[in-house]
């Protein structure tokens, strides 16, 4: 029966004619239709950890300058910089449908040692609304195969896609999410490692800045398809 109606469709396409209603397969609707939710997002981390020195690693502590310092390594990189940074638009995707998203990126990191993600399974604020999430940044770094290739420049050389061929470097990052409403008692849980291409630009400069972030966005984009492929099962 759905390979008829099927071909009637197309049949009634070719010819000009519109297919009734009842004839057509219902739109899905979205999960979080018409609903104001909320989603609070966090990095996991060993905030009161302090690395050591060894014969293969000198740790050294960022100055002053550089915490000060946007575009320093430290601040691109560390994943609390990342969560504020997320754009709006892919973290209102983990939503679909949803009337509204209110976002609160939290600067407090929750601490691996004593809560390990595993162990999560209540909300991580007060919340309680019949809409709300939680989003953690479980891990993140970045990959350098060929550091001595010749750094490119946004519009030269290539550009930006022949940039990220040269180097080759890649940000991975591990997204954790818990929502609600939720199926028999428990919230819906998520968890994927993505990576997305970073061009092979200068390392603590503007431009890394800004290709980090284009790549944040673009991991966290591919997670909210992931979920919603997930979800839809």
């Amino acid at each position: 029966m759905i390979r008829r109606v099927g071909a009637l469709a197309a049949l009634a396409a070719g010819i000009g004619l519109s297919v009734p209603a009842a004839a057509q397969a219902p739109a899905a609707t979205p999960a979080f239709a018409g609903m104001a939710c909320e989603l609070h997002v966090w990095a996991l981390g060993r905030p009161n950890f302090v690395p050591k020195s060894n014969m293969m690693v000198r740790y050294t502590p960022p100055t002053p300058e550089q915490l000060a310092d946007p575009t320093s390594t430290v601040n691109i990189f560390t994943p609390v910089k990342r969560v504020e940074a997320l754009g709006d638009e892919p973290l209102k995707a983990l939503f679909p449908g949803a009337a509204s998203v209110t976002i609160t990126r939290h600067s407090e990191v929750i601490d691996m040692d004593k809560t390990p993600i595993k162990s999560i399974t209540t909300r991580l604020t007060p919340g309680t609304g019949a809409c709300y999430g939680d989003l953690v940044l479980a891990n993140m770094y970045a990959i350098f195969p060929n550091p001595n290739a010749p750094y490119e420049q946004y519009g030269i050389g290539g550009g930006l896609i022949a940039s990220a061929i040269a180097g080759g470097d890649r940000l991975v990052m591990d997204f954790w999410l818990q929502q609600w409403p939720a199926i028999k008692g428990k919230p819906q849980v998520f968890r994927r490692k993505n990576d997305t291409p970073l061009p092979h630009v200068r390392p603590a400069s503007a431009e890394m800045a800004a290709a980090v972030k284009d790549s944040a966005d673009a991991n966290l984009a591919i997670f909210a398809e992931t979920v919603a492929a997930k979800r839809a099962k």
